[in-house]
């Protein structure tokens, strides 16, 4: 804590469990400059990271662990999430032995179904479908205006393939910086990508979305493949793309792709 607030921050949130709140008493007293939300275990990841921007005002926030180092000076990273337009800027990760890690996220088809694909970086920026571990540095107007991160979604795997893969679709960037470097002092555990918890709400709002003349949506008629695929019931899968289905006609004119055209094209711009 005392290294980020060393940092020439304009604001500082701490997010917090509220069983640590005894901890939290005596770190608000060491350091007054810093804010703390108390949350209960229960509130996803990305619902926690969404409260904490709704009370910054900041045009930039940089999203962080506690196991983490600052990255010391962002003025370039600030330039360049300025320059380029992103969403997100996701640093260049090490870990405690400074090794590099692999950080850049790419969707690929693998016999007709969605693999994402975790590759090093080779020297410059590139694409990412979402930033590793929710590290980076996010415009708080475009992540805002992407509806932030589904809170409805529990699972982090989900949860941030959902917020990038609706980025992609609405035609939002999200890049990995070589130059924007942080290091872990611990390691997060592997990500699991077992579908649970938000894969049937992920599926339906994002790789059930068609573009036709008329515009997007989604066709209830997937819901029974889906069902059969998933071994949920049809009643459950219809209620899921029903409420996908609902959602996609209120934000149709957002939709500039869909899944196919996204992970096809990633697959050329990346190449």
């Amino acid at each position: 804590m005392a290294a980020i607030v060393e940092e020439s921050f304009s604001d500082i949130v701490s997010v917090e469990l509220r069983e640590n709140s005894f901890t939290v008493e005596s770190l608000s007293r060491e350091f007054p400059r810093v804010r703390f939300l108390l949350l209960d275990d229960s509130v996803s990841i990305g619902a926690r990271i969404n409260m904490a921007m709704r009370i910054m005002n900041a045009e930039a926030i940089l999203v962080m662990w506690s196991t983490m180092d600052p990255p010391g000076s962002i003025t370039r990273a600030l330039e360049t999430l300025k320059r380029t337009g992103t969403v997100c800027l996701s640093p260049a990760l090490r870990n405690e032995r400074g090794e590099a890690l692999p950080v850049v996220q790419v969707p690929a088809l693998q016999r007709r179904q969605l693999r994402v694909m975790t590759l090093p970086i080779r020297g410059r920026a590139v694409d990412t479908l979402f930033p590793f571990d929710y590290v980076g540095l996010y415009d708080r107007r475009r992540f805002e205006g992407l509806g932030m991160f589904d809170e409805q979604i529990g699972h982090p795997f989900w949860q941030k393939l959902d917020f990038g893969f609706r980025a992609a679709l609405w035609g939002e960037q999200i890049r990995v910086e070589p130059t924007f470097r942080m290091t872990y002092r611990s390691m997060p555990e592997p990500e699991d990508q077992t579908a649970s918890e938000g894969y049937e709400r992920f599926y339906a709002r994002n790789l059930a979305v068609r573009i036709r003349e008329s515009g997007a949506g989604v066709p209830l008629l997937q819901a029974l493949p889906f069902a059969i695929r998933s071994r949920k019931s049809i009643a459950e899968a219809l209620r899921v793309f029903r409420d996908a289905s609902g959602w996609v006609e209120r934000n149709r004119e957002r939709f500039l792709h869909d899944a196919r055209t996204v992970v096809k094209e990633w697959s050329i711009d990346n190449a």
